[in-house]
């Protein structure tokens, strides 16, 4: 069987997401969220990779469906994300597609303390923790808490991450969550690497 004839058969499994923007008022901490709208699963066979950018191009078509859509196309050899959407380039990127939310976890600033190597303690009760208990993704957006939160933490199926409020910087913590494959998100712009985090 020849290349050509072998990509022919290549059989895939093809999952798009629609999700539309809203707020998430947690009390101390008020954040954008993104709300699954749509899922929708189905087979393919051929180029996995010349079906996500065409199913991409048909996807754009269809902005009533929500302000943001993420394509995967996975087979047993390769797994392709693209994921495109309204992005508002003057608020601060968390994630570079939306990541599902689990909890959030609030330090007060009373609560941070500095340790004599210069590196900041903090114990697993110093954290107020919230239960997300519908399904919320957080990619970008405004984000606003009280002056006394000093961090503020997303856990979220791909990691930890942690938002220093005051100088709007963001944080890893040593208990990140171990990733369980590593593997490409391909973007409009760009090809993303499923392992870049910010720092």
């Amino acid at each position: 069987m020849t290349k050509e004839q072998k990509i022919k058969e290549h059989k895939y499994k093809v999952t798009i997401q629609w999700f539309k923007r809203d707020m998430i008022d947690l009390n101390d901490v008020s954040f954008q969220v993104y709300k699954l709208t749509s899922k929708e699963e189905n087979e393919g066979k051929g180029d996995p990779l010349n079906a996500l950018y065409n199913l991409a191009e048909e996807e754009k078509n269809k902005r009533n469906k929500g302000d943001f859509f993420i394509i995967t196309i996975e087979s047993i050899e390769t797994k392709y994300v693209i994921a495109d959407g309204i992005k508002d380039r003057s608020t601060r990127l968390l994630y570079n597609i939306p990541t599902k939310l689990n909890k959030v976890g609030l330090v007060s600033k009373d609560k941070l303390k500095l340790g004599p190597e210069g590196y900041f303690i903090l114990k697993n009760n110093d954290i107020k923790w919230i239960d997300i208990n519908e399904e919320l993704y957080v990619y970008d957006g405004p984000l606003k808490s009280n002056e006394d939160v000093e961090l503020i933490i997303f856990d979220t199926d791909k990691d930890r991450r942690v938002i220093k409020t005051q100088h709007l910087s963001t944080m890893k913590l040593s208990f990140q969550i171990p990733q369980q494959q590593n593997q490409s998100d391909l973007d409009n712009e760009n090809a993303l690497n499923e392992d870049n985090n910010l720092s």
